[in-house]
């Protein structure tokens, strides 16, 4: 099978990356939806395939299927990931290497699976979804936002290692969404006695998750051929808020 534009999203289940594959299958994209399992609601026309994140054999058969079914592969979506919350004083080492496995190590393998398809097509571009936490973060989530921040730094090294093969790499640094996760988060904070108060007025609110798609969409469109190597953020005004 072959298409003008085949996309890979990982952590398509829901949430965010589920935002994105609407979106993307809906403005004429073939969509590969990466899972941990299949998702009970799905979006049509949405090729879902079952993939491990923090296994490399899983990641390169994958990837190695879609080139097959597909013969291209014009974008990437990295937006699998977890949240774990502790102090750093009290975080084990399982905690710590999930987080960073799954979040960090996941992002590595997914790109460094497509790039060989990009390279030989001298076209592509990569989308790996950062947070808020990378820049600015609260008590308890030292190993995601360590994760988040790593995704920005590693994505300005691939946007400089490969622009002369013709792929763009950005990052999006991402705020509050209405998500399970930050529901999950919340919940989390509250448990370990950590009070956060959202600002009032439209400043840093909760967005919903098709605005993401959005953005991401535009950064793996060719209207935005000149950027790379950015940290585009999307959060709602949040990270310019003083107090």
């Amino acid at each position: 099978m072959t298409t003008d534009r085949v996309a890979v999203v990982s952590g398509a289940g829901g949430g965010i990356g589920g935002a994105i594959v609407a979106d993307l299958a809906a403005t004429g994209w073939a969509v590969v939806g990466l899972v941990r399992r299949m998702p009970e609601a799905r979006v049509d026309d949405v090729d879902y395939q079952l993939c491990d994140v923090s296994a490399t054999s899983s990641v390169d058969s994958v990837f190695a299927g879609v080139r097959e079914t597909y013969g291209r592969i014009d974008g990437l979506v990295t937006s699998a990931a977890i949240l774990r919350t502790a102090p750093l004083h009290r975080m084990d080492d399982e905690l710590w290497e999930d987080v960073i496995d799954v979040n960090l190590g996941g992002v590595f393998r997914c790109c460094r699976a497509v790039l060989p398809t990009m390279i030989e097509q001298r076209r592509g571009s990569i989308v790996n979804l950062s947070s808020v936490h990378a820049v600015a973060t609260v008590p308890g989530t030292g190993a995601y936002a360590a994760s988040k921040g790593a995704i920005v730094s590693l994505s300005r090294q691939l946007a400089v290692e490969y622009a002369d093969e013709g792929i763009r790499a950005n990052s999006v640094v991402i705020g509050s969404v209405d998500t399970k996760m930050s529901e999950e988060h919340g919940r989390a904070l509250a448990r370990d006695s950590v009070h956060v108060e959202p600002p009032e007025g439209a400043v840093g609110r909760m967005a919903a998750p098709a605005e993401i798609a959005r953005a991401v969409r535009f950064l793996l469109s060719d209207d935005a051929s000149f950027v790379t190597g950015a940290a585009m953020t999307v959060d709602g005004g949040l990270t310019s808020r003083l107090m």
